[in-house]
């Protein structure tokens, strides 16, 4: 349920990460946040004694401590980086690759010359740079205006994505398995999806681990944007 101010009912605002004080947009009260999203008053104005006192209601959305979320003249930006252990099994593997074939033909990496070196290097470093950025860098998704952009930086990795909010209609997390080393492990992730109004599927954003984050992350959009809790939820309440 979303939580509002016990004050004034103005629904509150999910709560940035390494906070824990979160002030009520509509009357400047102020509230401290629990780990679990319950919340107390701890100081601010004292409303009207002829206002009808409000019950305070919900919990406060908790940003997990992996993301960043920045909120200004309307727009919503959420970052987050989350060091992947499929990156892991990428340059495991392809050190595997490189450990197998100097075993396999030791005479022919022992006659390796410098051109034959830098063309190693050169592949090696080809094969790692995926996994090196997919591991550093930070997914951020912005919403200003009318676009949703979701763009990976500081290593640039793919071209930006831009989605036209007003043709969504709903946001759910989805779950989904990946098979490696010719089934020797199974992993499951968690991707971000949208339907439009016109009953297209869009994946959003995909890899997450922890399914926390992702329903985080859809929640918070989802409060954004007034949109769907999946293809048959309810339109929820704007957190702005």
């Amino acid at each position: 349920m979303q939580a509002r101010c016990e004050q004034c009912g103005t629904p509150l605002p999910g709560l940035a990460p390494g906070h824990v004080l979160l002030t009520c947009r509509g009357c400047d009260v102020t509230y401290h946040v629990r780990d679990n999203g319950s919340f107390r008053r701890v100081g601010g104005p004292v409303g009207s004694t002829e206002a009808k006192p409000v019950v305070a209601q919900g919990s406060v959305s908790v940003a997990p401590p992996n993301f960043l979320v920045e909120r200004e003249d309307g727009a919503l930006r959420i970052g987050w980086t989350a060091p992947s252990f499929d990156a892991m099994y990428a340059v495991l593997g392809i050190l595997l690759v490189a450990v197998l074939y100097a075993v396999r033909f030791p005479d022919q990496v022992a006659g390796f010359g410098v051109l034959e070196w830098s063309c190693v290097g050169g592949v090696v470093l080809m094969g790692l740079y995926p996994a090196i950025a997919l591991a550093l860098n930070l997914t951020w998704v912005e919403v200003k205006g009318d676009t949703l952009r979701i763009t990976s930086k500081p290593l640039p990795v793919s071209s930006a994505s831009a989605v036209d909010v007003r043709t969504l209609d709903s946001l759910a997390v989805h779950a989904f398995t990946r098979k490696g080393g010719k089934g020797l492990y199974v992993l499951r992730r968690f991707a971000l999806r949208a339907r439009t109004r016109d009953g297209r599927t869009l994946t959003l954003v995909t890899g997450f681990e922890n399914e926390g984050d992702a329903a985080w992350l859809a929640d918070t959009l989802r409060r954004h944007l007034r949109l769907k809790d999946g293809p048959w939820g309810e339109a929820v309440t704007s957190d702005d």
